[in-house]
Formats: C-alpha cells, sequence, structure tokens
C-alpha cells in the first residue's frame, strides 16, 4: 500500500532548500499562520509576489482540517475528501514556473454521488449530464427536462458568483452594494432548497440537489441559493480525488512552497499578535519566541484570533461580542474505521440520508440538538484510488452532522454512543455485515474541532453561509482594526469547501497588493532563518 509522504517530514530547518537570486524578499516578511489549503495557498502566492513567507503550523503535521490521520496501518483523510476546482491548485503551481500534473495526479470520480433514501430507492448523480437526467427520470418520471433549465440557473450563478467575484475583496459597503442588483436578479434572497424546488417536485431530488450547501456547513433551508453555483463548478471542473488522497495534495503544496524558499516551521503554538498602533509587528508563540513581520496572514479562524491573540480595546471587545453572536455552521461527527472484506458495492461517495430531512437540520442548526434520525456521508476512497484501502480489506470515514458546542452536550459520553448510532445505521442501510467485518475505529467529534483546530464552538466549517453572512457580511480577508493582518479560510469570503478556502487566498494577495501600508519594514533584509 502507497501512503501519502508523512507531511511531518516538511519541518523546521528546510531554509537550505531555498534557492539563491529568487524569491529575495524584495516585499519584506510574511508570516502565515496555519497550514491549511488556504494557508498554503496564501504562502505561496506571496511567495510568488516576493515576499520572504514563513509559515508556522501549531501540529507537528500539515493540512489543518485536511490532516492525516493513521489507523490499523492506513491513512486516512481528515477532512476534505474531493476537489472539484483543480484550475486553482493549477495556478499556484504556475505562479511558481511549475506544472500541477507533474506533481499530483487527480483521478476521476463516478458517480459524483450516490444517494441512499430510507424508502429503498436510490439516485446516482453522475459526471454525465445524460445518465443524470436518465437517473432523475428513472426516480421521478418527467423531470429529467427539468434539469437543463436547473443547470443553466446555476451556470448564472457560478459565472457572476465564483468567476466574478469568489477572489474579489470585499471590505467596504461599496463592495455591497455593487453586487446587489445581480443578487437581486439572481434571487440570492430564496434558500437554496427553495431554489431546487423551483425545478424539482420530488422530495428525493429536492434533497439530492440541495444538499451540497451541507459541504461547506450551511442548512439547505437557510442558505442563499447563491450557492447552487457548487453544482454549476462540479459540472465545469468535474469530481476529482488525488491520488494518494488530500493529504497528498497537501504535501505537494508544502514541498514547492519549501522548493522556492518558503519556510515552514511546525509544533509552533502561536499565544499572540504583538501590535503596535494600528500595525501587527509579529508572532509570538508558547514558548515564548518571538517572530516580527511585515505582515500577517492568519489561517485560524478570524473570531479565535480577535479574542485570543489580539489586545482589543472596549469597541473592539464590543465587535467581539457581535462576532459570537454570527450564526455558526453545523458541528461534525466523524468515525473512521477499516474493514476485513472489501465492499465493492459501495461507491466512493454515497450520502445515506433519514427519515426526516428538514426536521433533523432544524434541530441541530437552531436547536442544538441531537435526534435519533441521522443522515450520513461516507467515503470510501478505495473506490477511485486501491492504494487508500489495506491490501486485504477496506477504509471508511462517515461523517454525520450534529450540533456544535453550543449546545451544551457531553462529548466524553456522547462520542462513544454516537459511534456506535452512526455504525449502526450504516450496517441497517448499506453494510449489512459491517459489525462481523469492522476492523480498528476512531472518531472525533466538535470538540476535536475546538481544541486541535481553534473553531469557535466546534463549528465545522466556521460561520455558516447564509445571505446576511455571504461576501462583505462574512469576517474580512483584511481585518478592520490592524491593516497589515489578514485572514484566509472556511470563515471568510468567498467561503467554505476547498474552492472557497483557496479562493480566499487570492482575495488577500489582491489586499496585500492595494495596501499602501505593506512597505518593506526592517525585516526585508533578514534571514527567515533567525
Amino acid at each position: 500500500m502507497n501512503r501519502p509522504a508523512d507531511a511531518t517530514t516538511l519541518v523546521e530547518g528546510s531554509a537550505e532548500h531555498h534557492l539563491p537570486g529568487e524569491y529575495d524578499s524584495t516585499k519584506g516578511k510574511a508570516i502565515v499562520i496555519g497550514s491549511g489549503f488556504g494557508g498554503l495557498a496564501v504562502a505561496i502566492r506571496l511567495l510568488a509576489e516576493g515576499w520572504a513567507v514563513e509559515l508556522l503550523e501549531r501540529h507537528k503535521d500539515l493540512g489543518g482540517r485536511a490532516r492525516v490521520f493513521h489507523l490499523d496501518g492506513v491513512a486516512f483523510d481528515a477532512g476534505p475528501t474531493v476537489i472539484t476546482a483543480p484550475f486553482l491548485f493549477e495556478d499556484l503551481f504556475r505562479l511558481l514556473g511549475e506544472r500541477f500534473d507533474e506533481h499530483v495526479t487527480l483521478l476521476p470520480v463516478e458517480p459524483f454521488y450516490r444517494m441512499e433514501y430510507a424508502d429503498g430507492s436510490h439516485f446516482n448523480y453522475s459526471a454525465s449530464i445524460e445518465e443524470t437526467v436518465a437517473e432523475i427520470d428513472r426516480l421521478s418520471p418527467g423531470e429529467g427536462d427539468e434539469y437543463h433549465r436547473f443547470l443553466a440557473a446555476t451556470e448564472a450563478m457560478y459565472q457572476r458568483g465564483f468567476v466574478d467575484l469568489a477572489d474579489q475583496p470585499f471590505t467596504r459597503v461599496m463592495d455591497m452594494l455593487r453586487v446587489l442588483p445581480d443578487l437581486v436578479r439572481l434571487r440570492a434572497d430564496i434558500s437554496l432548497h427553495g431554489f431546487v424546488s423551483r425545478f424539482f417536485k420530488d422530495e428525493r431530488l429536492q434533497r439530492a440537489f440541495s444538499v451540497p450547501s451541507l459541504l461547506v456547513g450551511g442548512h439547505p433551508f437557510k442558505t442563499s441559493s447563491l450557492y447552487g453555483l457548487i453544482h454549476a463548478l462540479e459540472r465545469r471542473g468535474g469530481v476529482w480525488y488525488p491520488k494518494g488522497g488530500t493529504g497528498a495534495l497537501v504535501t505537494s503544496l508544502a514541498e514547492l512552497f519549501q522548493r522556492h524558499g518558503g519556510v515552514i516551521r511546525t509544533q509552533q503554538h502561536v499565544s499572540a499578535l504583538t501590535v503596535e498602533g494600528k500595525q501587527v509587528t509579529g508572532v509570538e508563540t508558547a514558548d515564548g519566541t518571538h517572530r516580527s513581520a511585515d505582515i500577517v496572514v492568519s489561517n485560524a479562524d478570524p473570531l479565535h484570533v480577535y479574542e485570543h491573540w489580539l489586545p482589543m480595546g472596549p469597541w473592539g471587545r464590543s465587535l467581539n461580542a457581535w462576532r459570537r453572536r454570527m450564526k455558526q455552521s453545523m458541528g461534525l461527527m466523524v468515525v473512521y474505521f477499516t474493514t476485513r472484506r472489501t465492499y465493492s458495492e459501495l461507491e466512493h461517495h454515497t450520502i445515506v440520508f433519514g427519515d426526516t430531512f428538514r426536521e433533523i437540520l432544524d434541530a441541530i442548526f437552531d436547536k442544538h440538538e441531537l435526534v435519533n434520525d441521522l443522515s450520513l456521508y461516507l467515503h470510501r476512497p478505495g473506490a477511485t484510488d486501491p492504494d487508500m484501502a489495506p491490501e486485504q480489506g477496506d477504509a471508511f470515514y462517515v461523517l454525520a452532522p450534529v450540533p456544535n458546542l453550543k449546545g451544551g452536550h457531553n462529548w466524553d459520553t456522547l462520542e462513544p454512543q454516537l459511534t456506535q448510532q452512526i455504525l449502526k445505521m450504516l450496517a441497517e442501510r448499506v453494510m449489512p455485515d459491517l459489525f462481523e467485518q469492522l476492523g480498528e475505529t476512531h472518531a472525533v467529534s466538535p470538540r476535536y474541532f475546538h481544541q486541535e483546530l481553534s473553531s469557535p464552538f466546534g463549528s465545522g466549517f466556521s460561520i455558516a453561509p447564509t445571505l446576511t453572512q455571504s461576501a462583505g457580511l462574512r469576517f474580512h480577508n483584511q481585518s478592520p482594526h490592524f491593516s497589515n493582518l489578514y485572514f484566509v479560510g472556511a470563515g471568510t469570503h468567498p467561503g467554505a469547501g476547498v474552492p472557497g478556502v483557496v479562493s480566499s487566498a487570492a482575495v488577500v494577495d489582491r489586499l496585500v497588493k492595494q495596501n499602501p501600508i505593506a512597505r518593506p519594514q526592517q525585516t526585508a533584509d533578514k534571514s527567515l532563518a533567525s
């Protein structure tokens, strides 16, 4: 079995990879905090612009939510499991004069997703439009023709919401007013589920085409219809799985960064940002080390940064209180497990719907309650990349949306109980011999996201993607308090999900170029190894 390269090998001491004459710190010193996809992407972009870039990671391994777990001799993607906009990664390699496809192999996933319903029916969402239309007609005769109208509508959202705006800064009121007519025209005020229901009457199809909002932390009945662009993004770019897992993609990005002079320091637990006036001057770590910087970019959640790393006056503390009241995404319960046999009958991605849909989501998002009726997302990477499974057997991760920590649940007790409930549901619905074939298991709950990933309230995707928390109404990519402090990641514009997070790095790149304060200071001629 071939495993992804161990990201723990990409550690402090990599300064010898600096190529003399390249990226010679003409812009100054930048520190990036966090090595998730957003952190790695912005570090690469700043490096390409001539900044001397140092990336600090809290853990000994890289990736943030996309880190790798090992269980029963198998490597598991801890977080994201698909790539839907490969051109975003191609751009990062191109910026440093390299080719993405010479370092990363993307394998097509087919079908994109299989949906399993409680009534025993199923629906395959395929890479082929013709096959998808045929599946719609098989499930609900006569509704297949509506798919073309639905796809055209999502294309319009994709063009305006992603192509035109995903990498554009939204830091001023005028930025929002400028796009308001488009939001009205595209009916961004209605929910994604409401939008889907305009085309499909069968409740199973409504679930199938509105469930993508859950993959970015949104309640389908409350997430803006603008997130229908996810469907067009999948159609245009495909659904892919990196050979060796998403952890292999993280490793390739880190190696690209290091080959061109970037420095990565792991096990750097940031404790504070130092400031002078309205400027951040550097980063302090828990061991007392201070690292100076001309700009700082955080891949950590902005709320965590504002509350724990920065000195905030009365006005800032009032803003933090408002930030805490922002609607958070749901929590996630994820169970990783191996089996002693291969489940070749299961697709790469299977969504197992519960008996109810809105009732489950209302309980989780609004009441922070956990109900017995669950919906699950099952990931079987060996279906696409056999190297991601044991030589004898199979490997899975199953995810269940659950309340975040605002619910006040006792996860010490709930985590093992919910693990068994999830495995039992899989056995009842799609894996009847699971308990006879089950190998090792490992589970994480919202407390993992809170404790290990500094996610406020243990939310899986930072703040929820509602209309009133989109674009300029999300956390700004540039701090309103400190002009040389920037943010990338799920809580910022354009939002959660791999394409959104990677695009947030392009937003910061634009902002840094526009910022007149971002000029070389005393650190410009210092070595990153100091």
